[in-house]
């Protein structure tokens, strides 16, 4: 396909595939969760769990007056870590899937596809931990909580795309996947998943600002809190286009070489 039909090929190719889809989701979460006493619930319990030691530490010992610290901390971490996952299994997709791709060919954008949609459905059992804090902090839902599943969605299709675009070349060059695995390590610190907006100079806020996965966690600490204070349209307008070119760019490169990256198998 041309560059300008490589996206619509590869949405055509995903839709004409949907039982293939579900049926790789389906397996991905039978891997992390067959044979678990408590199954699916550990999505949830792993954040209750992480939630209930920030309390212990920044609120209790600590003795933060920010109760909603530790909230805030979950979010960023919720986030990036969906964030962190998606790239690097979207990066190691057809060197991980090297025997099934040998035996029988279909479309092989469905492996990134298949985990994007594995993992927005882990962090949607996730995220349910927000309401329950929610509640005890006496936060009323605003029309902002609207961010958090646009700041989900524009995370996964970025992640999306730069593991599609890093997944020809892992199959090449093997070293690929840790040199993403570092990157992201280094990006951690960087996207404000400890840290929040307000505790950025106000002279460093822009620049801070410019990286777009900073933006959407801040977005989605906005649809908990209901205040917009550091974010303006402009910057989360430019993150989500720019989260849909990198998503639209990722799957060109996708679809031109993959059919060569395979000989590499």
């Amino acid at each position: 396909p041309s560059t300008i039909q490589a996206p619509i090929v590869m949405i055509k190719n995903i839709n004409s595939n949907k039982k293939l889809l579900k049926n790789l989701i389906s397996r991905d979460f039978k891997i992390n969760y067959y044979g678990h006493f408590l199954g699916y619930f550990w999505s949830l319990l792993e954040p209750i769990a992480l939630t209930a030691i920030f309390y212990i530490v920044f609120v209790i010992l600590r003795g933060d007056t920010d109760t909603l610290l530790p909230l805030k901390i979950m979010i960023g971490i919720l986030l990036y870590s969906t964030f962190s996952k998606t790239l690097s299994s979207c990066t190691s997709c057809l060197v991980s899937n090297a025997s099934l791709i040998q035996q029988v060919y279909f479309p092989r954008e469905i492996f990134p596809t298949a985990i994007s949609g594995f993992r927005l459905l882990s962090l949607c059992l996730s995220i349910l931990i927000i309401f329950p804090y929610m509640a005890y902090e006496n936060l009323t839902l605003t029309r902002y909580i609207l961010f958090m599943p646009i700041s989900m969605i524009c995370l996964i299709l970025m992640a999306q795309g730069f593991g599609m675009m890093t997944a020809s070349i892992q199959v090449k060059v093997r070293d690929t996947k840790q040199v993403i695995d570092l990157i992201l390590r280094a990006a951690f610190f960087l996207s404000g998943v400890f840290f929040g907006a307000e505790h950025i100079p106000p002279e460093n806020l822009e620049t801070f600002l410019l990286n777009p996965v900073a933006v959407f966690l801040e977005m989605g600490r906005i649809a908990v809190l209901g205040e917009m204070n550091f974010l303006n349209w402009d910057q989360i307008i430019t993150s989500i286009l720019f989260s849909l070119s990198v998503f639209i760019v990722g799957s060109i490169i996708f679809v031109k070489s993959e059919r060569k990256a395979v000989k590499f198998l």
